[in-house]
């Protein structure tokens, strides 16, 4: 993975406004730049963008830890060049709504083609296939970060192999390990538990003949209960059949009692209806003795009922022509009302507008005063402009003369570094580089000196100036600050006078108003005064007046035909009560000789009944003796078909046992052979943990990588000492008693002799050191498939001393024909001079940004 290009934005330190890093503007690069500002950020936000991983998103947070503090979302974009071929990676994150995207892009001629998949999962993946990376093995190979560099070489040698499965990533085979030891746990477990489960099948299994003999004896039982139980139900049905006779019996009799009741009832009811026809025939043979009182009475009412009605229509018809009268007399309440309201209210409108009308004087006066202000304002405007442009040109002067003011006290700092120069005991011409005298010396200082004085001349009247300015700057800003003040009035000014302007037309409006109000309130109250209004009424109420006169009702007569009806109300009832006499007495008399006849019939029938209900008791005498009898065999039966139920319950229980036997012998063969296979599958897992266990493959893998890693260590080796230094690892060691243990020494070779690593200088151990990290890199990388093209540094430099600086740079120069791009991270400013590309990382209130120089 070669690099091209670097966006980013948002990300950790990082703005809006960050630089794109240009990767084709240097092969060897030295990142550097305080603490915090964001060197390290780079080499994160090109993981982050390629593998979604990095430093700083471990905690809470996660992801959203990444954006910059007071942004909601970043982006980082990643070109770089794989086997020829040109990809572009986006990934992006909205923090304030949850959500990532990711893309990658093939160039195609001169545009980038999508190649992502439909998630970002898979998007991953295909970036991955084409890398041949995982972020792990990235960060042992392209990334090198602080601290790591001596990883491997400083551990002790019997901590050395843990160290270097850990780089070659072996974990994978302890997690398989422990993936089989779990299995065989598991399998063991399962084992276990099956061989209890046999012993179980077993036992039950062995009572199979008990349980066969028990059927046996059940089901003879269970015969013996059901004759019996037969025996019993013959006896019980013909007892209930005797029950059930006598029951039907028991029930003719409440029947028959029941109508013996209801037939008294109804002679009852029949004498009751005898006396009132009695009565009722009495009463009327009292009535038809004074028939022709009745008579005579009643057509005396009948007369006086007509003369009531007529007198009641007279009455009526005054009443509404009265009803009339009232309300023409009403209407003209209303109109002579209405009429008051409305010069009332005309009134009141007319003097309102006279009052309106009389502000017209204040109110000019006011607007032109107004007016006044605003004209003032527009003047300050025109000035505050003027000031405006006077205070930005003043910037720009300033400007100007602090970049004269920075070129000048370069100058004088260059004069002076000459001077100090040629005051030095063996200086020499600055022109030709040959020794001066000291009187060619003398010279140059004093002409030295005379250009510093110009120039601090100089730089006294451009400080001077910058004052000025700063002073003009300061009185403009005040009258500005004072102009915008008094503008702030503007709005209320320019409110007041629309106000005016609208109260002004409000006046004109009402004096035209006032012209067409003073007519109509004229006519109005000469309406009022001559009641024109009320002359067709009037008439009206003359013609009601006629009206009532000629209807000629006479209240004192009307009154006494009412008191000659009231005391004749109870005529019409009396004749109405004769009428019927007449007619219902002969009825009522016919009633009364059938009612007798059915009484008689009544009291026979009731006779005959009582009798009737004397023989059927006879016949139910012997029911308590059959129901006793009949609860005695039932109890009898009902004992025996629960002795039957738990005989068959026992049968079922049984048979019940025998299933599961039957079953358990079948489960049993079955658990035999998952015993068999268990066991197979238990071997299996034993022989795959040893297989991914230390001693096993990874123990194969470590002896391979050591030939390796010390051939390839040997080659870097080569030339950053220039072939002076070899190394060789041992991987087992003689102990004083004869044994050999597993380790691995680093033995170093300088030609003439061969010595531990332990014992090599600080110079020598940082050269050693380095080539078997990076060789450590390579190793790794061709594992992977991949090809290591880019090598980012990240070590913490600053411990190193001035010697270790120098290593460091002679190392980096030795080994930068292995990668395409190399890029050293360090706060370090020694080490700026020994790069000739430099990126420089600075912090602004924007954010971090960093610029190329060299």
């Amino acid at each position: 993975m070669r690099p091209i290009s670097l966006y980013l934005r948002n990300f950790k330190s990082y703005g809006e406004k960050a630089p794109i890093l240009d990767f084709n503007m240097f092969d060897v690069a030295l990142l550097s730049g305080d603490n915090g500002n964001g060197k390290s950020s780079l080499a994160d936000a090109i993981a982050w963008c390629v593998w979604g991983k990095c430093k700083g998103m471990d905690g809470r947070g996660g992801v959203d830890d990444l954006v910059r503090t007071g942004a909601d979302e970043m982006e980082v974009a990643f070109t770089f060049e794989e086997d020829g071929q040109v990809y572009k990676v986006v990934r992006k994150r909205d923090k304030r709504r949850g959500l990532s995207s990711l893309d990658f892009m093939i160039k195609r001629a001169d545009a980038f083609v999508p190649i992502s998949g439909n998630r970002i999962d898979e998007t991953q993946q295909k970036i991955q296939e084409v890398i041949k990376l995982d972020y792990e093995t990235y960060l042992c190979t392209g990334y090198l970060s602080q601290g790591k560099a001596d990883l491997f070489a400083t551990k002790k040698p019997s901590e050395r192999k843990e160290i270097l499965a850990e780089i070659l990533n072996l974990a994978v085979y302890d997690k398989l390990e422990r993936k089989a030891l779990d299995k065989r746990n598991e399998v063991q477990n399962r084992l276990d538990l099956i061989e209890r489960e046999m012993d179980l099948l077993q036992q039950q299994v062995a009572e199979k003949e008990c349980v066969r003999s028990d059927m046996a004896q059940v089901e003879n039982v269970i015969r013996e209960l059901q004759a019996r139980e037969k025996g019993l139900r013959e006896q019980l049905e013909t007892l209930n059949r005797q029950r059930e006779e006598k029951n039907a019996i028991k029930a003719r009799i409440e029947y028959h009692r029941q109508q013996l009741v209801l037939e008294q009832k109804q002679l009852d009811a029949l004498e009751k209806d005898k006396k009132d026809l009695e009565v009722r025939i009495e009463n009327y043979k009292k009535v038809l003795q004074n028939q022709h009182e009745i008579e005579k009475n009643y057509a005396e009412f009948k007369a006086l009922e007509e003369q009531e009605k007529a007198f009641a229509y007279k009455y009526q018809r005054i009443a509404e022509l009265k009803t009339q009268k009232e309300r023409l007399l009403g209407e003209l309440r209303i109109k002579e009302q209405e009429l008051r309201h409305r010069i009332d209210m005309l009134e009141k409108e007319k003097a309102q507008l006279e009052g309106v009308i009389a502000q017209a004087k204040d109110l000019q006066e006011e607007y032109k005063t107004c007016q006044k202000g605003i004209d003032e304002l527009n003047v300050l405007e025109k000035e505050l402009e003027v000031l405006e442009k006077r205070v930005v040109d003043i910037g720009h002067e300033s400007a100007e003369l602090a970049g004269k003011e920075g070129v000048l006290r370069r100058q004088l700092e260059e004069l002076r570094e000459r001077y100090v120069a040629l005051k030095g005991v063996e200086s020499s011409c600055p022109v030709c580089g040959r020794p001066l005298d000291a009187q060619h010396r003398d010279e140059l200082l004093k002409d030295i000196a005379d250009q510093g004085k110009a120039i601090q001349q100089s730089l006294q009247k451009v400080k001077k100036a910058m004052a000025d300015l700063e002073n003009e700057k300061k009185q403009a800003q005040l009258r500005i600050d004072g102009i915008k003040a008094r503008l702030k009035g503007r709005s209320r000014l320019e409110s007041r006078m629309a106000l005016i302007d609208r109260q002004l037309n409000e006046i004109k409006e009402a004096r035209q108003k006032l012209q067409e109000l003073r007519p109509q309130l004229d006519f109005l109250k000469e309406q009022l005064e001559t009641k024109e209004y009320a002359k067709n009424a009037m008439q009206q109420i003359d013609e009601i007046e006629r009206q009532i006169q000629q209807v000629g009702y006479d209240p004192q007569q009307h009154n006494i035909v009412r008191d000659k009806l009231h005391s004749l109300e109870k005529v019409p009832e009396q004749w109405e009560y004769a009428q019927k006499a007449k007619v219902q007495m002969d009825s009522d008399i016919e009633s009364l000789q059938r009612i007798l006849n059915l009484i008689d019939d009544r009291k026979k029938h009731v006779k005959d009944m009582e009798l009737l209900l004397e023989t059927l008791g006879d016949s139910i005498k012997d029911l308590p003796e059959i129901l006793a009898r009949l609860s005695e065999l039932q109890r009898e039966f009902e004992s025996v078909q629960k002795d039957i139920r738990t005989m068959e319950a026992r049968r079922g229980a049984l048979k019940e046992r025998m299933d599961n036997i039957l079953v358990a012998e079948q489960q049993l063969e079955k658990k035999k052979e998952e015993q068999r296979q268990l066991h197979e599958q238990l071997e299996v897992y034993k022989a795959l943990a040893l297989i991914y266990g230390k001693r096993g493959i990874q123990a194969a893998i470590i002896e391979n990588a050591i030939p390796e890693l010390q051939d390839e260590t040997n080659r870097i080796l080569a030339k950053i000492t220039d072939g002076r230094l070899a190394v060789e690892f041992l991987t087992q060691r003689d102990t004083r008693s004869g044994n050999v243990i597993e380790t691995l020494d680093i033995k170093i070779s300088d030609g003439m002799d061969t010595r531990k690593y332990e014992t090599y200088s600080g110079g020598e151990e940082f050269r050693i050191n380095f080539a078997i990290r990076i060789a450590l890199a390579k190793i790794l990388a061709n594992r992977a498939g991949a090809n290591m093209r880019m090598l980012i540094l990240d070590e913490g430099f600053g411990v190193l001393d001035e010697q270790g600086r120098e290593r460091l740079v002679e190392v980096i120069n030795a080994i930068r024909d292995e990668f395409d791009k190399i890029l050293v991270i360090t706060h370090v400013q020694e080490l700026k001079d020994a790069f000739p590309v430099q990126i420089e990382v600075i912090k602004t209130p924007e954010g971090s940004t960093f610029r190329l120089v060299g």
